[in-house]
């Protein structure tokens, strides 16, 4: 009887120990192994010992312009795309939510560009773009919009916004698909209240769908300014973070400096400040998450 307790107990344990380990070797030895190079002096172009050097990384990447031109660019990278994808989504997820003609073959289609992988979207964009061949510069030219083909992906003034674009592109139909659940989630109940009081298609959604959609929307904005800081495939494929630092962003740097320069610690050192700056979000998309559920 004891021994069919005690199997009992451990059932559950030994049920979830393969997906467990599977974490630990995919998840928590890369992060610590990252965070413990961070201090060391490893650099695969030069031969020597191996030794701890305490927080000299993160010193020299406070005075390194290029980490700060990174770290400037991540950031205005996250609330770009995180401002056009939440607005824009969320207006397409109101269309999509009314009686239009076709609603399902829409709702079909704008997942799309998110199934498709990013490596995949971006050399997509990267053909559209194309100074020679490109689609965009072809419809703008044959719409009188501009003279002369662009080099939207070599051009200093161009390729971030062209870059976002792509991105954008990328991101929004998540967003459409989520604010969407959560707009026909909303009792009719309480539109068809709001009409007997007299109130108009905009108060309705001022003062219903809004804040009815409203935490769901802010989880949402979390858990992708989180993918969007982090991006990196789309950025590495289009651009490579040219030209010149036009695009570089911290994933961008940090795959540079550990895959190109071999400058492991240095790059580790990148790496383990961004995972510093994910804490915050990660911790209010959590606790969030939590309070709904």
């Amino acid at each position: 009887m004891v021994k069919l307790l005690r199997s009992e107990k451990l059932t559950p344990y030994l049920l979830i120990m393969p997906a467990a380990i599977l974490i630990v070797v995919i998840l928590i030895y890369p992060l610590v192994t990252g965070v413990i190079n961070s201090f060391l002096n490893i650099n695969l172009l030069i031969v020597r010992p191996t030794k701890f050097i305490g927080l000299q990384n993160y010193i020299n990447l406070l005075h390194d312009p290029l980490f700060w031109i990174s770290f400037k660019q991540s950031v205005l990278w996250t609330i770009i795309i995180l401002i056009g994808e939440m607005i824009i989504g969320f207006f397409i997820a109101l269309l999509l939510n009314t009686d239009i003609k076709g609603r399902k073959i829409f709702r079909t289609l704008i997942l799309i560009p998110w199934l498709i992988p990013n490596s995949i979207a971006a050399i997509i964009w990267k053909w559209l773009y194309s100074e020679q061949y490109g689609l965009i510069n072809y419809l703008l030219w044959k719409f009188h919009i501009i003279k002369t083909y662009k080099a939207w992906l070599g051009n200093l003034h161009l390729t971030f916004g062209a870059v976002v674009v792509a991105a954008l592109w990328k991101a929004i139909p998540f967003v459409v698909l989520v604010i969407l659940a959560g707009l026909q989630s909303i009792s009719k109940d309480l539109y068809e209240a709001a009409e007997v009081d007299g109130a108009s298609g905009f108060h309705k959604l001022i003062y219903i769908t809004i804040p009815s959609v409203k935490n769901i929307a802010l989880i949402t904005a979390i858990l992708t300014s989180i993918w969007n800081f982090n991006q990196f495939d789309i950025i590495q494929v289009m651009t490579r973070g040219g030209p010149g630092t036009a695009t570089l962003t911290m994933p961008v740097f940090s795959y540079e400096l550990f895959l190109q320069s071999f400058q492991v610690s240095y790059a580790s050192a990148v790496a383990t400040i961004m995972l510093i700056l994910m804490i915050g979000p990660i911790y209010v998309y959590v606790k969030r998450l939590m309070a709904n559920e």
